[in-house]
């Protein structure tokens, strides 16, 4: 056990860069950990705020109907399910395709203890997000419902077995999904195409799953909760346990949990190299025929070999496409549903007023949670030294991964504004702010990625899992994206009496001059940056 700990706690620490800021002497390096620290409590303690409030509202809502145990039940249905969205494509890279795997192999430890390390790192991250939703949610159960002291003793236990199932699910089809493309020859695609089909399926049937809304709608606290059951039947086992205090369905919940997770990291670790050997081996490549050889500009080759090293990467396009895909599913959406009806689902009248002054800043939500040049830099890894020592202006080489961020994000952000339009039909003033103010955020976002992933890199990592998901840099330029969007919202919505349009006009202005200060502090410090990497 003592050597599962140890691999597992050396890992943790290296994945989110603090194992060198901890030991290290410079100034610098410390300076980076606190503000790294700062900002990490920040962003705890605004999805914690926003948890609460989140939770909070729903259960005023159940609680009108007399069902609250509904909330525990849709917060852990949905934490099952974005864990399992997230593992799918994150359980390859943290479990087989990582960088050091020779040398973790040659240490005198037990396979199995690797395997179980390994299998840990992806428990505890998919944990911090559950303990992020859960708790938020319990203590609302608690502050509504009045349980008993049942309640706290079991709610505990329970939460840390919620991850369980969906890592193991989710490392199964992972796996499943780099196996069947390595054996073609366009594996990454191949790979990409199953897992963004897998979500997306999965997606759309837990909105269809309740085929016959109509009757089930005549009790709504019924038609919920049995959908919530059938799309995740534990959620029915939890509910039981912590809100029935029925101790048999807590041993249930628990037994399932925990002995299907030991099960699979047995099952796991006894076949661990033969199933890496056939996850790792690929289709050999074409052969090679002889082209002209083209000359292009600086900029060009670079935005190229940008271009090439995105695509190249699963992990690195399912972590940043995600929201432009979730951008376009609500699009569409909306073509089939009018705001009216939205409203009156969802028991607001004023969602239509909403959406029209705030689909600008609902459409930049899902760009800022697209934003590639956070990573692209730490991305380089050991290959950096070639772009410090190339002859060629270092803001080029910046302006080209900005420029690979822009192509990811402002086609797809043109056409879900356009579909939009189509849906809302709003006015002409609208719709010229619903087109014009995405795209400067775009901007703005590729920006301060890039700019934050200078003074937070991230050169040193086993696996691209680290960088595209658990370095500083991208929590930190999400978070700055996320205040930059919520200060607008915060503020159409507070001041009534002020007209939504030039609020939305004003942080446009803002964006502009920000983006445009960014760009020229690029410019002027680039050269310095990088030789500071």
């Amino acid at each position: 056990m003592i050597n599962i700990w140890r691999l597992t706690k050396i890992q943790l620490l290296s994945a989110f860069g603090l194992n060198k800021a901890l030991h290290t002497r410079e100034v610098k390096e410390r300076r980076k950990l606190l503000l790294l620290s700062i900002a990490i409590v920040l962003g705890v303690l605004m999805i914690a705020v926003f948890s609460f409030g989140y939770s909070y509202a729903m259960a005023l809502a159940f609680e009108q109907i007399g069902r609250v145990e509904l909330l525990l039940a849709i917060m852990m249905a949905v934490t099952s399910m974005v864990g399992f969205f997230t593992t799918v494509y994150k359980a390859s890279g943290v479990l087989f395709s990582y960088k050091d795997y020779d040398l973790v192999m040659s240490l005198p430890v037990k396979t199995s203890h690797v395997v179980a390390s390994r299998i840990l790192q992806l428990y505890v991250l998919n944990l911090f997000f559950t303990l992020m939703v859960m708790l938020p949610a319990g203590a609302v159960y608690a502050l509504k419902a009045h349980p008993a002291a049942y309640y706290y003793l079991l709610f505990l236990p329970a939460m840390l077995c919620i991850p369980l199932v969906p890592i193991i699910a989710a490392t199964v089809i992972g796996a499943f999904i780099s196996w069947f493309s390595s054996r073609f020859r366009a594996s990454r695609m191949i790979s990409l195409v199953l897992t963004f089909a897998v979500m997306i399926a999965l997606m759309a049937g837990s909105f269809t799953l309740n085929g016959n809304g109509q009757e089930e709608l005549a009790d709504l606290g019924t038609g919920l909760a049995d959908m919530i059951y059938k799309l995740y039947p534990l959620a029915a086992m939890y509910v039981d346990a912590v809100c029935a205090y029925r101790i048999d369905s807590f041993i249930l919940f628990i037994l399932l949990s925990v002995l299907s997770f030991v099960i699979f990291a047995a099952v796991l670790g006894s076949r661990y190299k033969a199933i890496h050997t056939g996850l790792m081996t690929s289709h050999a490549g074409g052969k090679y025929t002889m082209k002209p050889l083209e000359a292009s500009t600086v900029f060009h080759a670079l935005y190229q070999k940008e271009l090439r090293r995105y695509f190249s990467s699963s992990i690195y396009i399912l972590n940043t496409s995600i929201g432009m895909i979730l951008l376009l599913m609500s699009s569409v959406s909306l073509l089939f549903i009018s705001p009216e009806q939205l409203g009156e689902l969802a028991e607001i009248p004023e969602l239509q007023i909403y959406l029209n002054t705030l689909a600008p800043v609902f459409v930049s939500m899902f760009i800022v949670l697209s934003c590639t040049t956070s990573s692209s830099i730490s991305l380089e890894g050991n290959n950096l030294w070639i772009l410090k020592s190339s002859p060629v202006p270092k803001h080029i080489i910046l302006l080209a991964k900005v420029a690979v961020n822009l192509t990811i994000t402002v086609p797809i952000t043109i056409m879900g504004c356009v579909l939009l339009i189509i849906s809302l039909r709003t006015g002409w003033m609208d719709n010229l702010l619903l087109l014009v103010i995405p795209v400067i955020y775009a901007c703005y976002s590729a920006l301060i990625g890039v700019m934050v992933n200078l003074k937070l890199p991230k050169l040193e990592w086993t696996s691209e899992v680290q960088v595209v998901k658990q370095s500083a840099a991208v929590l930190v330029a999400m978070l700055i994206g996320m205040i930059s969007l919520l200060v607008p919202a915060g503020l159409s919505i507070l001041l009534t009496g002020v007209d939504g349009k030039l609020i939305m006009l004003g942080a446009a202005a803002i964006m502009i001059g920000v983006s445009l200060g960014l760009y020229r502090y690029m410019k002027r410090n680039g050269e310095r940056l990088f030789r500071e990497l």
